[in-house]
């Protein structure tokens, strides 16, 4: 009985995570200490980059000229949905040092 309902669970499990219900980003960057980690990602087109500010309340911002601007923010989370293959740069315009790339694959 036991082996029927763990299966029966394992099935429902597998079937709701394929029915279009979120799985989370792509990929995540954590800015702390001052800092982007990792400084670089690849997602595929249609792939979700999710900047989360961890950095004990330091102001920062996640801008890409034209592309997406994160608002200037000391927490919380920023995420963006990329539908163009390339190389994107972005950067923080508090601390312009801080620097990275997303490239999107097709």
């Amino acid at each position: 009985m036991r082996i029927r309902w763990g299966v029966a669970a394992f099935a429902m499990l597998a079937a709701t995570s394929c029915a279009g219900f979120p799985t989370g980003p792509d990929a995540e960057i954590v800015v702390r200490d001052v800092h982007f980690a990792p400084v670089d990602v690849t997602v595929p087109v249609g792939g979700t980059v999710r900047w989360t500010f961890d950095d004990g309340g330091v102001l920062h911002h996640v801008g890409s000229e034209g592309e997406f601007d994160s608002g200037i923010t000391p927490d919380g989370s920023f995420e963006h949905t990329f539908t163009t293959p390339g190389v994107y740069e972005y950067h923080c315009s508090v601390h312009r040092y801080m620097t990275g790339t997303v490239t999107v694959t097709g």
